[in-house]
C-alpha cells in the first residue's frame, strides 16, 4: 500500500495555528506577569515557566510564525499570490475604501501607541497596574536586580552591610549549597531549587521582620505595613500619632508621607526604627 504523500498545506496550516495559539498565550501570561525584579527576584512561575521562559517562548514562536507565513505566502501560494498582484495592476484598486479604511485603522494603530491616546493608553495603564500588583506580594528587593549580584556586592550595599563570609555561614547552616562569594544570589537559588527572596532573608536574620526591606513599600498600605513588622494596625497608627503623623490603616505609606508632609523613605525608616525596638 502507497504511503500518502506528504502535504505541505496542510502542515503549514496547522503548523501557523499552533504557533499563533502559542503567541496568544504567552502574549496574555506576559502582560499579566511582574516586572522582571519582582519575578526574578521572587521565583514567579506559571505553567512551570518563568517569565524569561514565557518571553523565550513568545519570541521563538513569533519567529515561527513569522517563517511560516512566508513559506505559506511565497511557496506554497506564489502563483496566485502573483496572479492577484497582476489583476489588482491591470485593473486598478476595485475597493479603494476597504483599502484605505485597513490603512486608516494601522495608521491609528501605530499613532495611538505613540502618542498615548484612549484607549491604547488605558490598555497600557491596565497592563503596568497589574504588573505593579505583583509587588504587594512579597517584599521587593533590596535593589533592583539584586539576585544578579554576588555576595561579595550584596555585602558592600547599605542596607546589608554583612561580610560575604558570614552571609555564606548562614546559608550553609540553612543547609544550602554555597561554593564561593562570586557566587549571585540567582545562581545559588538555581543550585538550591529555591528563590533569591527566600536566600536574602536567611541573609538577613530569618526574614527581619523588624524592617521594612526591599523596595515597592510606598505603594503599601499601613495594614500591610504592620503585617510584616509584627504588630497590629491600630498599633502602629498609634506609635505614628505619638510622633505627629496621621495615618490611617488603608492608606498607602508614600500617601500618609505626603499628607504630614515628608518623604516616604523617612516615614519607612521611621516605622523600622519603631519595630526594632520592639
Amino acid at each position: 500500500m502507497n504511503a500518502k504523500p506528504f502535504k505541505w498545506r496542510a502542515f503549514v496550516s496547522v503548523s501557523l495555528t499552533l504557533a499563533f495559539l502559542v503567541m496568544t498565550l504567552s502574549g496574555i501570561v506576559l502582560y499579566l506577569s511582574p516586572p522582571g525584579r519582582v519575578a526574578n527576584w521572587s521565583g514567579w512561575t506559571i505553567l512551570g515557566l518563568s517569565k524569561k521562559g514565557w518571553e523565550d517562548q513568545h519570541v521563538v514562536f513569533a519567529a515561527a510564525f513569522i517563517i511560516l507565513s512566508v513559506f505559506h505566502l511565497f511557496v506554497l501560494n506564489w502563483k496566485p499570490f502573483l496572479a492577484y498582484l497582476k489583476s489588482k495592476a491591470s485593473s486598478g484598486l476595485s475597493h479603494p475604501a476597504e483599502l484605505f479604511a485597513s490603512l486608516a485603522l494601522f495608521v491609528l494603530f501605530i499613532a495611538g501607541t505613540l502618542w498615548h491616546l484612549p484607549p491604547f493608553e488605558q490598555l497600557i495603564v491596565l497592563g503596568d497596574r497589574l504588573s505593579a500588583s505583583w509587588e504587594y506580594k512579597s517584599a521587593g528587593p533590596p535593589v533592583p536586580h539584586a539576585e544578579a549580584m554576588t555576595l561579595d556586592e550584596l555585602g558592600a550595599l547599605p542596607q546589608v552591610g554583612a561580610p560575604a563570609e558570614r552571609m555564606i555561614e548562614k546559608l550553609r547552616a540553612a543547609g544550602l549549597k554555597v561554593q564561593s562569594t562570586r557566587q549571585t544570589l540567582q545562581e545559588i537559588a538555581a543550585d538550591n531549587g529555591t528563590e533569591a527572596q527566600k536566600l536574602y532573608g536567611i541573609i538577613m536574620g530569618g526574614g527581619q521582620t523588624g524592617a521594612l526591606s526591599g523596595s515597592g513599600w510606598g505603594r503599601k498600605t499601613l495594614a500591610e505595613a504592620a503585617e510584616t513588622i509584627g504588630v497590629s494596625p491600630l498599633a502602629l497608627q498609634m506609635a505614628l500619632k505619638q510622633q505627629n503623623i496621621e495615618a490611617a490603616p488603608d492608606e498607602r505609606l508614600r500617601d500618609i508621607a505626603t499628607s504630614n508632609g515628608m518623604e516616604p523613605a523617612e516615614l519607612i525608616d521611621r516605622i523600622s526604627k519603631m519595630a526594632k525596638k520592639r
